[in-house]
């Protein structure tokens, strides 16, 4: 057991994003086809940004409050936590090697803790991106029943505000542009479905090692008390330095532990900020549309 097979769908999520997360404490390089997919997609993200903060200045500015600018906010919500976490590699391989030297222990504690703490959260998650794509998806495809209808588009006719040309233009033109749009959109959401992944099996490994800990030191303490009361007095004294030294290791895992405190808070904190702020802003955005 180690930091990258505990959670598959991490992995999985990890790779389909193209956001290529560390996994793995020697910095093991990715295939190159996954870092020409990486890039292909980052430079679809680069050209939906492009095009939509030029269509949230042009267009009304009750379109670009509703449609553009949550978008926007959770593109640069993702592109900050994507950016911060690569720049990090050096401090993540350093806690994924310090998180792999207590997991490889072979402790069937330990296993039972990390594989009853993430049990719960993968059927949330496969919903959150199965769930969350779908509607993306959905939401995005709309505006293709149009060109039944028409042969001349504006700006106003894309799902969200961004300009490609001057209006009015062609099918193809709209057609091509929905296109990017729908598929910049479900990725984006793929995306911030991975950071959110991500940083929660960081989180929550770390939660297992003080799970862990507050268990051993009960069933220590609750060993020594049950040896006390049906054994002699010197065989009390030696399960009394048994029961010490278990609790000296235990301690030294311990601070082992809050060292990988440190380096995720230093880690996290901003990341955490950053979706806090950008949550409070399209509650904002939201109140507004529904006063408007």
């Amino acid at each position: 057991m180690d930091f990258q097979n505990v959670n598959p769908l991490n992995v999985w999520i990890n790779f389909i994003s193209g956001n290529l997360f560390p996994m793995t404490a020697d910095d093991t390089s990715f295939p190159v086809l996954w870092k020409i997919y990486s890039i292909l997609l980052w430079l679809l993200e680069l050209v939906q940004m492009c095009v939509l903060i030029r269509g949230c200045i042009l267009v009304p500015k009750e379109r670009a409050l509703k449609d553009g600018l949550i978008g926007l906010a959770i593109t640069i919500e993702v592109v900050f936590i994507v950016v911060r976490i690569q720049t990090r590699r050096g401090l993540i391989q350093q806690l994924i090697q310090n998180l792999n030297d207590i997991l490889r222990t072979k402790d069937e504690i330990m296993r039972n803790i990390v594989i009853g703490i993430f049990k719960p959260i993968k059927a949330p998650f496969k919903f959150y991106l199965i769930g969350g794509t779908a509607s993306v998806f959905m939401w995005t495809v709309v505006p293709f029943s149009l060109v039944f209808h028409r042969n001349v588009f504006f700006y106003i006719d894309y799902r969200m505000p961004v300009i490609f040309s001057k209006e009015p233009f062609s099918i193809t033109t709209f057609v091509a542009g929905s296109l990017l749009v729908m598929t910049s959109s479900v990725y984006i959401f793929i995306k911030k479905v991975s950071v959110d992944s991500y940083m929660t099996h960081l989180i929550l490994l770390i939660t297992a090692q003080y799970k862990y800990t507050a268990l051993k030191l009960a069933m220590i303490f609750q060993g020594a008390q049950n040896n006390c009361d049906d054994a002699s007095e010197a065989k009390s004294y030696d399960m009394n330095q048994y029961a010490k030294k278990k609790i000296k290791i235990i301690c030294q895992q311990h601070n082992a532990v809050l060292h990988m405190t440190f380096l995720l808070r230093e880690l996290l904190s901003s990341n955490l900020s950053i979706m806090y702020l950008n949550n409070v802003f399209r509650f904002c955005c939201i109140v507004i549309m529904v006063i408007s």
